[in-house]
């Protein structure tokens, strides 16, 4: 009887405390793993926001660096002479705004603004549209039906036939693309329509406008101008586009008052949301001293998906007057 008794299995209950006891190891490594790969994919859509957030940013960059330049000429007030020089943009004319050389950084204030050019699907509402016109950062040959600047020590024209301009001083004059782009944000993309992008008009050969995508995410552009009233070359002040400081005729315009400087703000939001329970509490503020502020929670900012907003100042090259 002692020897049956020693050599008999687990009794039902044992292997019922056994199983029950399996079960919740099991549970807490399987519900260790969720919370693991939650995480994962959390700072994987953080990491993705931060580089196209900053990829945004050094798009722009470099284009604003360059905004006045125009080969040559050390005389900061040269504008070339765009004279015979059509452009078109969906088969209307668009000379007016891309050849607005006298003003080689603008924006259109909260607006898309730019008529007989449309945007790519619908421009978004309360977002800025920054432009910037300059010669290319290098030196070209003359193409046929691509608008150059050909310029020297003491002019600067464009021409878009090929052939150089006979006044063009052999021993100092350059040839260089015309590069202008207007930035703005779109409710849609090429890759999803219900997601918003950075996009910008930009000229290209054959003297027409194109729309190209630069990055999606972006659902807010918004920009400020430095001013230099004094002419010691540092910012005073900064305003907004619609500032009476630079309407010429207003109350408050600053005249002789030159950009030294252009301070941007985006809000770019991740292209997925970093989980199902996640919601967007946040309120963000754009540049804008009138601007509402933005608190996800509707169709053009939904609150499911993470956000981030970056701010940089970026110093002008060449001063532009007003």
């Amino acid at each position: 009887m002692s020897t049956r008794r020693q050599s008999r299995g687990m009794t039902l209950i044992e292997l019922m405390v056994a199983m029950a006891i399996g079960l919740f190891l099991i549970w807490g490594a399987f519900a260790v793993y969720i919370q693991s790969k939650g995480n994962y994919q959390a700072a994987e859509v953080a990491t993705r926001l931060q580089e196209n957030a900053r990829f945004a940013l050094e798009a722009i960059e470099p284009d604003l660096r360059l905004a006045g330049f125009w080969g040559p000429s050390t005389n900061t007030a040269l504008v070339p002479d765009a004279t015979g020089i059509a452009v078109t943009c969906a088969g209307a004319d668009a000379s007016a705004w891309v050849l607005a050389l006298d003003h080689p950084v603008a924006a259109s204030d909260d607006a898309y603004g730019i008529a007989g050019c449309p945007p790519h699907g619908s421009a978004r509402a309360g977002s800025d549209v920054l432009f910037i016109r300059h010669a290319g950062a290098l030196r070209a040959s003359p193409d046929a039906g691509q608008p150059q600047v050909a310029s020297d020590l003491a002019m600067a024209r464009i021409f878009d036939d090929g052939v150089v301009p006979a006044d063009l001083d052999a021993a100092t004059g350059e040839v260089r693309d015309l590069e202008v782009h207007a930035y703005y944000v779109d409710n849609s993309s090429s890759f999803a329509a219900d997601m918003p992008s950075l996009r910008r008009l930009t000229l290209i050969k054959g003297g027409v406008v194109e729309d190209q995508e630069m990055i999606t995410g972006v659902e807010n552009l918004q920009v400020q101008f430095g001013l230099d009233t004094n002419g010691d070359g540092h910012v005073e002040r900064y305003v907004d586009p619609d500032s009476p400081a630079l309407t010429p005729g207003a109350s408050g315009y600053l005249e002789g008052a030159r950009i030294v400087a252009v301070r941007l703000w985006l809000l770019v939001r991740s292209e997925e949301s970093p989980g199902a329970a996640f919601r967007d509490t946040h309120s963000y503020q754009p540049l804008d001293g009138h601007a509402a502020a933005i608190t996800p929670g509707n169709d053009a900012y939904p609150a499911q998906f993470q956000r981030v907003e970056v701010t940089k100042t970026i110093l002008l090259r060449n001063e532009v007057a007003r």
